[in-house]
């Protein structure tokens, strides 16, 4: 009995130094958003695991009241926040996180995100160590928002990005994005984001397909964080359009960048139906305008709008 204790206590020491082992920059890029109580959260994990870490939170241009909460983050052990005098940008951010982390595996997370699970950081060091980029998902809150404002993004985002691993692991790169996954620093410093991709979308796609030219796996696991930045219909529509302008410079120069948006208009393309599909959306674009705006709006239809929006920005000259 007395052995068996002994060979007990040996095996946890030994995974508490493998655990030092592993030490982990997570870096949060921060834009009119409160994240004292995802800090926290995860500052709490890493101490009840022991392991080496430090947090990076660099506050994007945050209007004065944002910054005046996530000030007391500065006097924190282990939290480093630091307010950029200007905005730089969704991949800009990013990369001076990523530069100025300094432990061998970083993981980036959004500052609209809420922790699900008690054991999220744990999940991630389950998988070290490696040397591919690992993403543990997006999900958002089960229930429809009380402001019927925000349902559009709500149920846009449950339909198309509240997936399993399981099912993203289908389309490792189209499904990956950059609100919630850690990969090894030496690989990170090697592939930045690309900054001259202005504003909202598609950064993180352009990233992955970055990865994927050189050979760099993307593993997926579930281990989501809950998406709270639910955006206003018209806020959220704003930035639809500024990502498919994001989208149309990208295939533009890359025909091989694909995603559901472009393999549509292939098809429309390939058998000649796009002047067809035009044709239909402007007999439909009142219904559709208003439908996108209403307290129930369709997917399907807000899907039309973006595929008309791409098909004519892609040709205009």
């Amino acid at each position: 009995m007395q052995t068996s204790h002994f060979y007990s206590g040996i095996l946890l020491l030994y995974v508490l130094n493998h655990r030092k082992l592993f030490m982990l920059s997570i870096v949060i890029p921060i834009f009119n958003q409160d994240v004292r109580s995802l800090v926290y959260t995860l500052v709490k994990q890493c101490n009840k695991l022991d392991i080496n870490f430090q947090v990076l939170c660099f506050d994007d241009g945050s209007d004065q009241k944002y910054r005046e909460l996530n000030k007391e983050l500065a006097f924190k052990i282990n939290v480093n926040y630091t307010e950029m005098p200007e905005n730089l940008g969704r991949s800009k951010i990013r990369n001076w996180l990523g530069k100025a982390a300094y432990y061998e595996y970083i993981l980036f997370l959004d500052g609209d995100s809420t922790i699900k699970s008690k054991d999220f950081i744990k999940k991630y060091l389950d998988y070290l160590p490696t040397d591919a980029v690992v993403y543990g998902g997006r999900q958002y809150a089960p229930k429809k928002p009380r402001a019927k404002k925000k349902v559009l993004h709500w149920k846009y985002g449950s339909k198309r990005e509240s997936l399993s691993a399981n099912k993203r692991k289908k389309d490792p790169y189209l499904n990956f994005q950059s609100n919630n996954f850690l990969i090894p620093e030496r690989i990170f410093k090697k592939y930045l984001f690309d900054e001259k991709i202005d504003g909202y979308g598609y950064e993180d796609l352009q990233y992955a397909f970055d990865l994927r030219k050189n050979d760099i796996a993307i593993k997926h696991i579930d281990n989501p964080v809950i998406h709270d930045g639910l955006e206003i219909n018209t806020a959220f529509i704003k930035k639809t359009e500024n990502s498919i302008n994001n989208l149309v410079a990208l295939y533009k120069n890359d025909k091989s960048l694909t995603t559901r948006l472009t393999r549509s208009y292939d098809k429309l393309n390939d058998y000649g139906l796009l002047t067809s599909f035009e044709w239909t959306y402007r007999k439909m674009e009142e219904k559709i305008r208003k439908n996108m705006l209403s307290e129930n709006p369709s997917i399907s239809l807000f899907n039309m709008w973006k595929l008309h929006l791409f098909i004519e920005k892609l040709n205009v000259k």
